[in-house]
């Protein structure tokens, strides 16, 4: 007995349908899913894998925050409850000093992963004044130095740095007050004495014939003074403010001889007056005239001006003015000393020597005669 084959529902189904004419594919052995496909794979496998990240983080992280400290160059990393600046560096025991830096606030709130540095601050030492101090910085230029040091720096100081150049461990800072001031002062200058010669007037002749004055003439010296002492004085100007006027004097250049006797070779000079330069006055008996020897008792040679002298009352070397004659000296003595007057006292006379007979002649004899000695 053949069995027939009990027909499925759903083939009954499709075999209702219209056959296709088109050949038929030959099936896959595994259907696509719709909208998957071998390129997420991976996507799928990156949001597993964060997934499971966030869920171990929540299981594990104990809720302290990752701060670094940068000190001297070191970096040190630190788990911390600690949310505020100060507070975390008092409990790591850290202390910056007055003058050390920090790159925040110390009441400032930290973010996890976050970066505090610490710069620690160094001495500078600042003279000025003779005076040094010793600081500690931790940044600045020399400027702030040296206001912090307390020093007013004016324009022309002397100092070593320069006033915007960033400080240095160890750096030295001189600074030298310069003060530079001007003064004026006063000088005279004297007026030339100029000599205008006159061969036409005797030497005794004399004129001032332009008046001198004195000019003047303004100084300005620049001082300076460092640190209170001064180190330079230097003239820096001079103007003449009043020209000197020369004062031009006219003068005789011709000779004037004492008489116009024959060999005259003294010079003219005023007569003596009594008690003037010790000079006296004095009356004698008689004056007379000689020209002949050749050696007076002194042992010189008579001239013109040898006087010969009664040594009662005029000693040799005495000098004598007789007016008419001149000057001269008593370098002689004659027969008259033997005598005497009619007073009965020793003969007061003076001999006069000249060049030649005829002006020995010409002078006689002359009596009573008030001449000058000393």
């Amino acid at each position: 007995m053949v069995r027939r084959k009990k027909k499925n529902p759903i083939s009954a189904l499709l075999s209702g349908r219209k056959k296709s004419t088109q050949p038929r594919r030959a099936r896959s052995a595994c259907r696509r899913l719709p909208g998957f496909g071998w390129e997420n794979i991976g996507l799928i496998a990156a949001v597993l894998a964060a997934g499971a990240f966030f869920a171990w983080a929540l299981m594990f992280s104990d809720g302290r925050l990752t701060v670094y400290l940068q000190d001297g160059g070191r970096t040190r990393q630190y788990l911390t409850w600690e949310t505020n600046a100060g507070e975390f560096l008092a409990a790591i025991g850290e202390d910056p000093g007055e003058n050390d830096t920090l790159s925040v606030e110390k009441d400032a709130e930290l973010t996890d992963g976050e970066t505090i540095e610490i710069t620690r601050a160094y001495p500078v030492a600042v003279q000025s004044g003779g005076n040094s101090e010793v600081m500690y910085l931790s940044s600045g230029t020399v400027g702030d130095a040296l206001d912090k040091a307390g020093v007013t720096v004016k324009s022309g100081d002397e100092i070593s740095e320069l006033t915007f150049r960033d400080l240095e461990p160890g750096m030295k800072i001189s600074h030298t007050a310069v003060d530079v001031t001007y003064k004026v002062s006063y000088k005279t200058l004297d007026y030339d004495e100029i000599i205008k010669k006159d061969d036409n007037e005797y030497e005794s002749f004399k004129k001032v014939e332009v008046e001198g004055k004195d000019g003047k003439k303004q100084i300005t010296q620049r001082i300076t003074v460092k640190d209170g002492v001064e180190v330079s004085r230097e003239v820096v100007d001079q103007i003449i403010t009043e020209k000197a006027v020369d004062e031009i004097i006219r003068v005789g250049t011709k000779i004037r001889y004492q008489t116009n006797f024959k060999g005259e070779t003294r010079r003219w000079k005023e007569a003596p007056k009594d008690g003037v330069n010790g000079w006296k006055s004095m009356k004698v008996d008689k004056i007379t005239a000689y020209c002949t020897g050749t050696r007076t008792a002194t042992g010189t040679t008579p001239k013109l001006g040898t006087i010969a002298v009664n040594t009662y009352y005029f000693k040799y070397g005495t000098q004598i003015y007789v007016r008419g004659y001149g000057y001269g000296t008593a370098r002689d003595t004659g027969a008259f000393r033997k005598y005497t007057n009619s007073a009965g006292k020793p003969m007061n006379q003076l001999d006069l020597w000249f060049n030649s007979e005829a002006e020995a002649r010409r002078w006689g004899t002359k009596y009573n005669v008030t001449i000058w000695y000393k």
